[in-house]
């Protein structure tokens, strides 16, 4: 069978400002659950890949035949001070947007400070608090600069994105119309020390995500913004399997469906897990052909997205599966939900 040869619209491509290989580089090395073999490949084949300026020949291979990127970075800040968080997050975003500007092809993602550590941060020397400070970065972001969308890692320092640190910043995404694109963290909340047969990666990463937008629908995100567009990166972690799961815990604690309403009160959530889940957009990055239709069963082919993770795997398994779709759920899914999703591409 032929894969899909149509354009994609890549709504997980990943890159990294040259000027901070070096940085990003030395922080893999550091993270404590990768074996030695795979840090290496990450750091010589990955990180060096994203680093491309955003003319590197596999980009430039990757655009062929019409397809387009939503480019993010995914930052691991290190522990430093409010103001440097916040200026990390500018300039990294200051330089995105200046690439994808005279590009039509590539769109460029928000990166945001880490939420927690501003909110243990307090208030700046000038009495503004630096939470809202790092929500002004974002806002500027988009209306300034120009970018697309927002990136959102699954947890910064283990705080997950159910966590009221990261409120103000899905109320300015719905403000603003723009999508919540949601990464898994480069060190999960689950996270362990076991290098051995490379556990983390095959799995670490996707737990997390899934774990996170879980914590997303229970701490009433979708309630309290029901227009807010949600993108989670690798099929949502295979969160869509475990529907009967959540379901059955969900009647046996009930006392534990509780969220904070906009206007501050105390309510049940009026919606199973499940209606919560099926308002996400999911890309479906090394998704099988079944698991595409699974999905397509829960949540709609309206809601399914393609995205290769570039520079960590080419298109080619992605047109491969397309492929054996039908094609018109295989057009919608490569291309037209997400030209539908992001500005200026309706």
């Amino acid at each position: 069978m032929t894969g899909y040869a149509g354009p994609l619209f890549d709504v997980q491509a990943h890159a990294i400002d040259p000027r901070g290989l070096a940085t990003a580089s030395s922080g893999i090395r550091e993270v404590p659950g990768l074996s030695e073999g795979t840090k290496e490949i990450i750091v010589s084949d990955v990180l060096a890949t994203a680093a491309d300026d955003l003319t590197g020949a596999r980009r430039i291979a990757a655009l062929e035949g019409g397809t387009r990127q939503i480019v993010s970075i995914t930052l691991d800040f290190p522990d430093l001070p409010p103001e440097q968080l916040v200026g990390m997050a500018d300039r990294t975003n200051t330089w995105l947007a200046g690439r994808v500007a005279d590009h039509p092809q590539l769109l460029g993602v928000a990166s945001i400070a880490p939420p927690p550590a501003l909110v243990r941060a307090g208030t700046a020397p000038d009495g503004q608090l630096w939470s809202d400070k790092g929500v002004g970065a974002m806002r500027r972001a988009i209306d300034e600069l120009g970018l697309a969308a927002v990136i959102f890692m699954s947890n910064y320092g283990g705080v997950l994105l159910g966590d009221p640190a990261f409120e103000p910043y899905f109320a300015a995404a719905d403000e603003l119309g723009i999508p919540v694109v949601i990464h898994p963290s480069w060190e999960p909340v689950e996270f362990s020390a076991v290098p051995r047969k490379n556990i983390p990666t095959f799995s670490g990463y996707l737990d997390d995500q899934r774990t996170t937008l879980l914590d997303i629908v229970k701490a009433g995100v979708l309630e309290n913004h029901p227009d807010l567009t949600i993108v989670a990166t690798h099929l949502g972690g295979g969160i869509l399997t475990s529907l009967g799961r959540f379901e059955q815990l969900s009647l046996r604690f009930p006392d534990d469906q509780w969220y904070i309403a906009n206007d501050g009160q105390t309510r049940n959530l009026p919606h199973p897990i499940s209606h919560y889940l099926a308002k996400i957009h999911y890309d479906c990055n090394n998704a099988t052909a079944v698991d595409i239709e699974h999905a397509i069963r829960v949540v709609g082919v309206e809601h399914l997205l393609s995205g290769t993770d570039f520079p960590w795997a080419s298109d080619e398994y992605t047109r491969q599966v397309l492929g054996e779709l039908d094609p018109a759920a295989a057009r919608a899914i490569a291309f037209d939900n997400a030209a539908a999703l992001f500005r200026g591409e309706r």
